[in-house]
């Protein structure tokens, strides 16, 4: 079959990698001059900076991502991964993996010494965690099993789902308040959902575990609790995560896949409700059999294609999309490693305990600065190729509105850089000194680079309820992938996902 697939996200270079080593006619259309969307560095004067996500879950061998990858044959293509994992810094304490490997509950044990009134709710805590791990190890391994061992791990899946049932629809909120009783200590749990601009009483409950794998903390973790909980690792790619692009254009090109940069997709075309082909830069109509897009789904469902092709389900599905925001992200070139005083590669700095309310105003347009708190990321502490010779690069960001109450983003940026470098130096005393060059990312920046006119900051916001655009559209023959899709946000999710999508439809074209 000819197959044309809409944007280069993740999403489309797993379809597109899928199809192409099955030895069907793929042809990636992206609007850039390079691939990737989100996941093409950002590169100036010998500096390398990720612009997506920064630590990536599950890539490892024996782990979701990294099956699909290695099925795919990417890490034979000069792709590769390390274990990596973060650090937490919050107003009045933070938590740092002992220099001495101390055990798989070592960062429990240390905030029952912090807060001693929680010890009991952090021993229930932890085996409520145990089991969410033990059901997604459980709900991995059916994925890959069938006829009787499949029908056995489903009994299995549904005794180790039976005790959670009752809590299945609580929220963030309202589970951490039935653990611990300290707003401190429940911050150390849900303070990731800054990033996702879902506030805690809005984020589903038992997601907070699965937001919170013991391995992100110190990678020296064992992967196994037990025989039925597997934990995945975070890891950094050597290179960037750009490499993970690079890799999967040369498993297409090597398969005959072809691919077209600087090609925007301008009309995807439609007949007796089938997708039939595309437009290029609104001259040449190209025909496909099948079209796989992805995206943001508003600008491909209404300018790309039409409301006219919609049902008035799926119009109040793309009206009604949460998505995220966007990120103020500050690049540096430096000429000397912070990563002895930020602690490692990625750094997650908290500067307040309420973030229902520092969330809600993020949303309604409202920017920190910085002042809430930001992240760290120094790339040249695993690949000191990123950076010229003796020098070194970090990242550092905030969340941020995509369109600001007051002003436009282009008239404040210079102000705002200047603000959460003074931030930083409070968390990193000196950088200022060091600093050879900087330069900023604003959400404007990144619509015009992406080609949206809604910048969300890894896809769909995942409030309690509401759901991504599914893979099969209401027009056939169209379907769509990536970050605002049912999968949601997270490279790992969009790659297993995508993965198992396009392995159904190989199977149907068989």
């Amino acid at each position: 079959m000819k197959i044309a697939i809409v944007g280069s996200g993740i999403g489309g270079l797993i379809a597109a990698a899928y199809f192409a080593t099955n030895g069907h006619d793929v042809h990636i259309f992206e609007q850039y001059h390079r691939l990737g969307g989100v996941l093409a560095p950002y590169e100036s004067k010998g500096y390398k900076w990720d612009l997506g996500q920064l630590l990536i879950e599950g890539l490892g061998q024996g782990e979701p991502s990294g099956d699909v990858l290695q099925e795919l044959g990417v890490f034979k293509k000069g792709f590769s991964v390390l274990k990596d994992d973060r650090r937490y810094v919050f107003p009045d304490f933070s938590i740092d993996k002992p220099e001495e490997y101390q055990g798989p509950r070592w960062r429990i044990e240390k905030l029952k010494e912090l807060f001693p009134e929680d010890a009991k709710g952090l021993d229930k805590y932890y085996k409520y965690y145990t089991r969410l791990i033990e059901l997604l190890t459980i709900g991995y391994r059916l994925g890959w099993s069938k006829g009787l061992k499949a029908f056995l791990w489903k009994v299995v899946l549904y005794a180790k789902l039976l005790p959670l049932i009752p809590k299945s629809k609580w929220s963030a909120k309202r589970m951490m308040d039935y653990f611990f009783t300290s707003k401190k200590l429940k911050c150390v749990f849900i303070s990731i959902l800054a990033d996702f601009f879902t506030q805690p009483s809005n984020f589903l409950g038992l997601g907070v575990f699965a937001l919170n794998p013991e391995p992100s903390f110190d990678k020296r973790m064992p992967a196994h609790i037990n025989r039925l909980a597997q934990q995945f690792y975070h890891y950094s790619i050597p290179g960037g995560i750009s490499m993970m692009v690079d890799a999967l254009e040369k498993v297409i090109t090597d398969s005959g896949g072809k691919i077209h940069l600087n090609s925007l997709v301008t009309q995807i075309h439609v007949k007796d409700n089938s997708a039939t082909g595309i437009t290029i830069n609104e001259a040449d109509n190209l025909d496909f059999d099948l079209v796989i897009a992805n995206g943001g789904a508003r600008e491909i469902f209404y300018d790309v294609i039409s409301r006219d092709y919609l049902t008035p389900e799926f119009i109040e599905h793309l009206d009604t999309l949460p998505l995220m925001d966007g990120v103020f992200m500050v690049h540096l070139g430096l000429d000397y490693d912070p990563s002895p005083l930020t602690g490692g590669v990625c750094t997650y700095y908290y500067n307040t305990y309420d973030f229902e309310d520092g969330i809600a105003l993020a949303k309604a347009g409202e920017y920190h600065g910085g002042k809430e708190g930001f992240v760290t990321h120094v790339p040249t502490t695993h690949t000191p190729s990123m950076a010229p010779a003796n020098h070194y690069a970090m990242t550092v960001y905030t969340i941020c509105p995509d369109i600001l109450q007051e002003g436009s983003w282009e008239s404040v940026k210079e102000r705002y850089t200047d603000v959460l470098i003074a931030y930083l130096e409070e968390k990193v005393p000196g950088i200022s000194e060091h600093i050879v060059m900087r330069t900023v990312m604003t959400p404007d920046d990144f619509k015009q680079r992406l080609h949206v006119k809604h910048f969300a900051f890894g896809g769909l916001a995942p409030e309690i309820g509401k759901s991504g655009i599914p893979f099969i559209t209401c027009i056939e023959n169209l379907y769509y992938v990536g970050a605002q899709s049912q999968t949601g946000g997270g490279i790992n999710r969009i790659i297993t996902e995508t993965a198992n999508l396009t392995k159904k439809l190989l199977e149907n074209l068989q």
